[in-house]
């Protein structure tokens, strides 16, 4: 890798996709060097995420996975031995309260709703801190018992974990990581490859209130009635996995609904067309975005998913959603087509068609 980091590469947009890859490149030649059993580590790197000596079919499970389908979709968490799946994810947060949460909850429903969103019901986390030195002990245990409690709601039990504290300087008060374990409960694997053309996409809820009721936030907006949609999705979405048509979920987080429809669109190969009067919008949302110039396809949700199931069972699964009180506002946006591959389009409210491209820097820095 040459250059420097920048904001852009957090984005979830597509200079974060691009780094992902650069990283995961040198876990896939690891894997390669040891399937052929040619040394424990990869020439290029140090990484040892992987077992030192694993035994001849772990090499081969490894080196499948590292050059399966699923490897390169990068989907929200991955399965490990059938039916059990795991997903990991770091929170940095700024303002670490917000309306509607803090760090504690997010770091919670971030993590597990990676899970849910591919049909995982989540059952295990572990917890990392990273203190700054000087943060108040209060303060901190406030944090904790937010993500207990919302551990507590999903019936997610906290099985490991571990404390660092850094000097004064040296990180902003707090940040966690998370890695949540759970078991497939849905009839098959949830992923892209199974979008198909014709599947109706289903949006749970209005797009954006994270990253704007952060925005409001950070910048000291009048909006008293926007809060976060920080949510545990699993409520809401398991009816949905009684379904055998439904294809593929995915929760709309950095880089919002508009990162979502460009990487499903990209990685199987089919086109996307959305209709803008079909999404559910909200006012304080569309208030902030239009003070700050951003555009609330892009804005970050932590409690808003996004469905693709089969056009005959459509209507079913949006009044099945529409039963949870997260879920009342969700509709149906569009639909998979085979027309422009690849691509996402928007028909607009004076009836154009609008290109729909992933983010490639920086929109709302630190929303998660």
């Amino acid at each position: 890798m040459n250059g420097a980091i920048t904001s852009g590469h957090g984005s979830g947009g597509r200079l974060t996709q691009q780094l992902t890859r650069q990283i995961l490149e040198h876990f896939q030649i690891q894997a390669q060097v040891q399937a052929q059993g040619g040394g424990t580590r990869s020439a290029k790197n140090d990484l040892t995420s992987l077992p030192e000596t694993p035994n001849a079919d772990e090499r081969s499970d490894s080196q499948e996975f590292f050059q399966s389908q699923e490897f390169f979709q990068m989907e929200d968490c991955a399965f490990i031995g059938g039916d059990m799946a795991i997903s990991m994810d770091g929170f940095t947060v700024f303002p670490p309260d917000f309306p509607g949460g803090d760090i504690g909850k997010l770091a919670v429903c971030g993590s597990a709703n990676d899970l849910a969103v591919r049909g995982v019901e989540p059952l295990f986390l572990t917890l990392s801190l990273i203190i700054e030195e000087g943060l108040d002990l209060a303060v901190l245990d406030r944090y904790m018992e937010s993500a207990a409690r919302t551990a507590r709601e999903g019936r997610i039990a906290l099985v490991a974990g571990d404390t660092k504290v850094v000097p004064h300087g040296a990180a902003d008060k707090l940040f966690l990581t998370t890695c949540a374990l759970g078991k497939r409960i849905s009839h098959q694997v949830l992923q892209t490859s199974n979008l198909r053309e014709g599947d109706v996409l289903i949006l749970s809820t209005s797009p954006g209130r994270h990253g704007a009721a952060l925005a409001a936030a950070r910048f000291g907006l009048e909006a008293p009635n926007l809060v976060s949609d920080c949510a545990l999705l699993w409520p809401a979405l398991k009816p949905l996995l009684d379904f055998l048509e439904l294809r593929c979920m995915r929760d709309c987080t950095r880089g919002g609904l508009g990162t979502v429809l460009c990487e499903w669109a990209e990685a199987s190969s089919l086109g996307i067309e959305i209709v803008e009067t079909e999404i559910s919008s909200n006012r304080e949302v569309e208030s902030v975005c239009d003070i700050l110039g951003l555009d609330s396809l892009y804005l970050a949700s932590e409690g808003c998913a996004l469905a693709a199931v089969a056009p005959e069972r459509s209507e079913e699964c949006l009044r099945v959603l529409r039963r949870n009180p997260l879920c009342r506002d969700a509709s149906i946006i569009g639909r998979v087509v085979a027309g422009h591959p690849g691509m996402v389009g928007m028909r607009t409210r004076i009836g154009g068609l609008r290109y729909v491209d992933m983010p490639a820097g920086e929109i709302l820095p630190r929303i998660c």
